[in-house]
């Protein structure tokens, strides 16, 4: 595997590279939002709990940090998804009505989200040098992706014709590897 991985694989860290530090990167780009919001769902929490949770769901292999949930927590509460309280000196977090609405309609991609975690973490795999034959289409992918979600911003039909062109190229890669066997 070359030295210098060209890009992050979503979710993963490559494996011993320098910015891994022997843990693995299981979350992409604004999954640990849709993650933490789902976790209050189920029951309000203060950020600590929410970091313990995240490291007991996810194995030794992930470590939860203050500089992942806290920043999330913060963001969450700016676009009004949370609200916190201070109970027992402590900030417990909970949904609004607006995070619930958003936990409701991103409820399939967060279901994706867990189930990739929970197949991830049986698998006890992490990519090897065998992701290196894909790096460069999968640039593309990341790259083209890039450009949709900035084309589409701000314009709702758009954005979800970009989340169902991705799912749906995640869903037949999935049904690929569950055709032929892993």
């Amino acid at each position: 595997m070359p030295d210098s991985w060209p890009f992050p694989l979503a979710g993963f860290s490559v494996p011993g590279s320098a910015e891994s530090r022997g843990r693995v990167r299981v979350f992409a780009l604004g999954e640990v939002r849709l993650v933490v919001l789902s976790l209050l769902e189920e029951a309000p929490k203060h950020g600590y709990q929410l970091m313990k949770e995240l490291s007991g769901r996810l194995g030794e292999q992930y470590q939860s940090s203050a500089g992942t949930v806290y920043p999330a927590l913060k963001q969450l509460q700016k676009e009004g998804l949370i609200v916190s309280r201070t109970e027992q000196g402590r900030h417990v977090y909970r949904l609004t009505g607006e995070g619930r609405r958003v936990v409701r309609g991103e409820a399939r991609y967060i279901e994706e989200i867990w189930s990739r975690v929970s197949a991830f973490q049986a698998s006890g795999r992490t990519p090897g040098p065998q992701a290196a034959v894909i790096a460069s289409p999968l640039q593309e992918v990341i790259a083209a992706g890039l450009l949709a979600a900035r084309w589409s911003a701000g314009d709702s039909d758009r954005e979800d014709r970009v989340r169902a062109i991705l799912r749906d190229t995640a869903a037949k890669l999935r049904t690929l590897i569950n055709k032929e066997g892993s």
